[in-house]
């Protein structure tokens, strides 16, 4: 028996809040995820509508100077300035975020500005560094071009230049167009009044300078004049393939959440970003409500654990009082027994074992039902602690078994202690209103130092306690004397009542075989037992044993059960189908409770009732002959075979055999062997096949092995044989193979 285990709980707890803290980690990082692309997707959608307003605005200024522009040209203005003095100054009224107009010429001399009146000291636009290139790239193109934003002192502005050549009929520009956005409201480039709270906008030109900014945090020469950060603008570079796209990086010495999309238009890259505090505050308070609730489950838990491992300590003594003792009687049981004994021997201790064993237990369990063979088991337990001293050591050791150890004493006194244990079943003992008898018989063995194992010890008790059960209400101390034929008695019994449990027992199959059309008929099942300890044991030797020991029901059920599911195996894999014989004990049918477990055993079973066969022996009929005929009429009537077989050397005689409900008849094979011996032997042989086939039974001759016994039983008329002239006993798998070869 294992040792009790107990549950770590602490090991449970940690794992459970392992396992716990793990999924809150994940349930943590996929609010994170879902917390952060929310940020994400609102951002991109700003951007896109900041995106979609820029250049709005920037088409819609673009449209302005061309038609300023063409007017201008109409208007002559590039030779006589003032004449369009007037248009530029209305078209400067109207359009709100508008610093200036100005027109230039080719050579980007400017010779009119809508605010300044005096032109003498207009400047040339192609003179300045800051306006100088987007000066050229406007010249020569129709479409509008951005310069960098810059200070126009004569306005005291911070204003984004817009440039645009003008072209003439016949396709030449001629002038250009310039005016000045004003950078300090973001309704002036993109149409937006006002911005939702730590929203940044930014525009970069692909030079590394700022464009526009809004809201400003720093003065504007800061943002203007120095070149944007080289590893944002090289990260944000990438979009142009990939538009929009979304990262964090800082901004300022600020950690911020940004979005870029490319504007191809006007070579700008537009940014909309928010601080990364922004995108973790709403997290973190979720988080911080979940860490709370957590916490609190955790302390809910570590609660529950404590309580358990309270409960656990507290019904740890139980569990081992029932571990270690019988739960019917109260008395120690088989484990706690091996326990002690080894103990004992441990310790050197020299002591004594008391084997018990109720005579008529199993009497008084069949006639008063087993309630009352336990309260008799637990009434037997309670007279031997009160005879006994508390230092000797009762167990029960299995069914009505009981084992005492006794430390050592002079075998007089031994013997008194027997005599007193004899002494409690001299009285009966009353169960309810039932007075009923039992005796006990009692082995004894001794262990001495170094001598003996707890196997051998307990055996020798055994083999005590079998020789004192053959006189009933006895004691026998074991000794040398009956340790010969008695140990292997005991021993085969003792391996037998495992053997089933342990899978020790096999079977092999004799064939039946019809000597005209050399085909098999039938298989008679035969039993096999190898065992560990005592090797291969014949069936003469065990079966008279297991018949005494009442284990041959067990292992009769066992042999039907494995033999019908071999045969439909080897029907499936041979397509041949043939009778199944089994032979029968008559200590299976030695009561009616005996027959009814029989014939309920046969009847259950799926196997098809005319494809088996049950073999009885003479034997069988030294009962109740009545009381067998008609169990045997009642086989008969479910369609099942009946074979009687070693016919000849039993009890039958012929009156009976003509009242049997027999289909067949087996020749034992002494006759088979003693043929030839002389005449009269010959002449008995033929007698029985005459008789049985007079009597409509099939003729099965046994242990032919020679040739002239086949010829000389043809001649008789006898058609079935068994025996090593045609086949040996096989296993499953060889009876297959036969089969086989024989189609």
């Amino acid at each position: 028996m294992p040792k009790l285990k107990e549950v770590n709980f602490w090991l449970v707890y940690i794992v459970v809040t392992t396992l716990i803290l793990t999924a809150a980690i994940f349930i943590f990082y996929y609010e994170w995820i879902i917390n952060k692309n929310k940020y994400t997707e609102s951002l991109t959608n700003f951007n896109k509508i900041s995106v979609q307003n820029t250049i709005s605005s920037f088409r819609n200024k673009e449209s302005t100077l061309r038609i300023l522009g063409e007017n201008l040209l109409e208007l002559d203005t590039l030779n006589n300035p003032e004449n369009g003095r007037k248009i530029i100054n209305d078209m400067k009224r109207v359009n709100k975020g508008i610093v200036a107009f100005g027109l230039a010429r080719y050579d980007g001399q400017l010779i009119l500005v809508s605010t300044l009146s005096n032109t003498d000291n207009l400047p040339n636009l192609m003179d300045d560094k800051l306006t100088a290139k987007s000066f050229e790239e406007a010249r020569d193109s129709t479409s509008m071009k951005l310069g960098r934003t810059y200070y126009m002192e004569n306005l005291a502005k911070w204003v984004i230049p817009l440039r645009m050549g003008i072209e003439t009929n016949d396709g030449k520009i001629l002038l250009v167009m310039t005016a000045g956005v004003q950078v300090d409201g973001g309704d002036t480039v993109l149409n937006i009044k006002e911005l939702p709270e730590d929203l940044k906008i930014q525009l970069i030109r692909e030079d590394g300078f700022l464009q526009f900014e809004n809201p400003v945090e720093n003065n504007y020469e800061k943002i203007y004049l120095k070149e944007f950060d080289f590893h944002i603008l090289k990260k944000i570079d990438e979009v142009k393939e990939f538009t929009p796209e979304v990262f964090i990086s800082n901004i300022s010495n600020q950690k911020r959440l940004i979005s870029v999309i490319y504007i191809e238009d006007y070579n700008l890259y537009s940014l909309v970003s928010i601080p990364f505090d922004v995108v973790t505050k709403d997290f973190n308070k979720k988080l911080i409500i979940a860490m709370i609730l957590l916490f609190i489950l955790l302390l809910i838990l570590y609660f529950l654990f404590n309580y358990s491992i309270k409960i656990q300590n507290k019904t740890r003594d139980q569990l081992k009082y029932i571990a270690n003792h019988d739960t019917l009687t109260g008395v120690y049981n088989r484990y706690s027994l091996n326990e002690e004994i080894k103990n004992r021997m441990e310790k050197k201790r020299n002591f004594y074992v008391f084997f018990l064993d109720l005579d008529n237990f199993k009497y008084i369990n069949d006639n008063y039902g087993h309630l009352v063979g336990d309260k008799l088991l637990k009434e037997v337990a309670k007279r031997l602690k009160a005879r006994l001293f508390k230092r000797d050591y009762i167990a029960r050791n299995a069914g009505d078994e009981f084992i005492i150890l006794i430390d050592e004493r002079d075998e007089e006194t031994v013997r008194t202690i027997a005599k007193k244990i004899l002494d409690i079943f001299s009285n009966n003992f009353r169960i309810d209103d039932i007075e009923v008898f039992t005796g006990v018989s009692i082995g004894i063995s001794k262990y001495s130092k170094n001598k003996t194992t707890t196997s051998e010890l307990l055996n020798q008790a055994d083999m005590a306690l079998y020789k004192a059960k053959e006189h009933k209400n006895s004691y026998v101390i074991f000794s040398k004397a009956i340790y010969g034929n008695t140990k292997e008695i005991v021993q085969i019994e003792t391996e037998l009542r495992q053997a089933i449990a342990r899978e020790e027992f096999s079977l092999v199959y004799q064939p039946k075989i019809n000597s005209k059309t050399n085909k098999i008929v039938g298989v008679e099942a035969l039993i096999r037992w190898y065992n560990l300890k005592l090797g291969f044991v014949s069936p003469e030797k065990f079966i008279k044993i297991a018949e005494k020991s009442g284990i041959i029901n067990d292992i009769g059920e066992y042999v039907i059960k494995q033999a019908q599911k071999d045969i439909k195996e080897v029907w499936a894999q041979t397509n041949e189908e043939f009778t199944l014989s089994v032979n029968v004990s008559p200590r299976q049918l030695v009561s009616i409770k005996e027959m009814n477990r029989f014939k309920k055993l046969i009847l259950n079973s799926n196997f098809p009732n005319d494809k088996f066969m049950i073999e009885i022996t003479e034997n069988i009929f030294l009962g109740d002959v009545k009381g067998i005929i008609l169990f045997l009429n009642t086989i008969k009537s479910y369609n099942i075979s009946i074979s009687l077989d070693d016919f000849g050397t039993g009890y039958s005689s012929l009156s009976i055999l003509s009242k049997l409900p027999i289909s067949e008849l087996k020749i034992d094979k002494s006759f088979i062997h003693d043929m030839f011996l002389n005449e009269e032997n010959m002449k008995l042989v033929k007698s029985i096949v005459n008789i049985g086939k007079d009597i409509n039974l099939e003729v099965v001759a046994e242990g032919v092995e020679e040739q002239n016994e086949l010829k000389l039983l043809e001649s008789f008329g006898c058609n079935i044989y068994q025996g090593y002239y045609f086949s040996k006993p096989l296993s499953k798998e060889e009876l297959i193979e036969f089969i086989k070869n024989k189609i």
